[in-house]
């Protein structure tokens, strides 16, 4: 056989492998064992899909709560961050504890506050929804994930269902 016909075959079993084989065992793997993941993480309400678990969202309205800033449209699945670097002097300085307040995650896309950024929201949200602070703040907790951060679209369905 010449090698140029044994370089074909290896080519196209390659192509074969990588190509078609190997991503549709991760795609039945996936559906199999991790479905709802494997479908984005959506999130359903009333039947109709509102968003996903792991993309943030614009909330503007004043009585829910406020992801992170961004430099991209989130509705468009781009992504990219903006923040300035430490050194740059044109950076306003801030408390570090509210850094999410003010600061771009990378992606520009991440669905997770900081739970010192969620609690300074409560008085914005008590107010337009005229509810307890301990209300809002029981929230905070409820949907907390881990003890440092919270996913801001989990939040403002938990208030949604409160009132």
């Amino acid at each position: 056989m010449s090698s140029i016909k044994q370089a074909g075959i290896v080519v196209s079993l390659t192509m074969i492998l990588c190509g078609v084989a190997y991503p549709l065992a991760l795609t039945v793997a996936g559906q199999a064992l991790f479905p709802s993941q494997a479908e984005g993480s959506l999130i359903e309400r009333d039947g109709e899909q509102i968003g996903s678990k792991w993309i943030a969202q614009p909330f503007v309205s004043e009585g829910y709560f406020h992801g992170r800033p961004t430099a991209v449209d989130q509705l468009t699945g781009q992504s990219g961050g903006d923040n300035m670097a430490e050194s740059n002097p044109d950076r306003p300085k801030h408390d570090p504890e509210l850094a999410g307040a003010i600061e771009t995650s990378g992606s520009g896309l991440d669905p997770h506050i900081s739970i010192e950024h969620a609690m300074s929201q409560v008085d914005r949200i008590s107010d337009a929804r005229s509810m307890a602070t301990a209300e809002v703040e029981g929230v905070i907790q409820d949907t907390a994930d881990g003890e440092s951060y919270v996913n801001v679209l989990m939040m403002n369905l938990a208030l949604d269902e409160l009132n």
